[in-house]
């Protein structure tokens, strides 16, 4: 086991060899799994060390064909295999169908909306 000092001077090894690694090239991404460490905790040791990273955000910005997604779920698509089709995930396509004020069916699909019609509550 590490003394206190020991332990020390292995995060400022492991923290000069990240740095170096961002400024050959590497990805965060690439370089957390390199360490055994998170992303987060990448980027913060990263700009702790000087690292000019671009500024935190929730996930990727992508471009996404939102008129044909909207048509599509409308059209009875799963929002599964619209985020599949797309590569994209669930949460992303719903939050898409959400901000474009599109109805959300409820879990079950067309089950779900044939036992609301005719009353049926009752679980079988």
């Amino acid at each position: 086991m590490d003394t206190p000092d020991e332990a020390r001077a292995n995060r400022v090894e492991r923290n000069r060899r990240m740095l170096a690694s961002w400024r050959a090239g590497a990805s965060i991404t690439e370089i957390a799994r390199e360490h055994g460490l998170s992303l987060s905790w990448t980027g913060r040791l990263l700009r702790q060390e000087g690292a000019v990273l671009p500024e935190i955000r929730q996930g990727v910005r992508r471009e996404l064909d939102v008129p044909r997604i909207v048509r599509e779920y409308e059209s009875g698509e799963t929002i599964q295999r619209i985020a599949n089709a797309h590569k994209a995930s669930y949460g992303t396509i719903r939050r898409l169908l959400l901000r474009e004020k599109v109805a959300i069916r409820p879990h079950g699909g067309q089950n779900a909306l044939d036992r609301r019609s005719t009353g049926d509550t009752q679980r079988h």
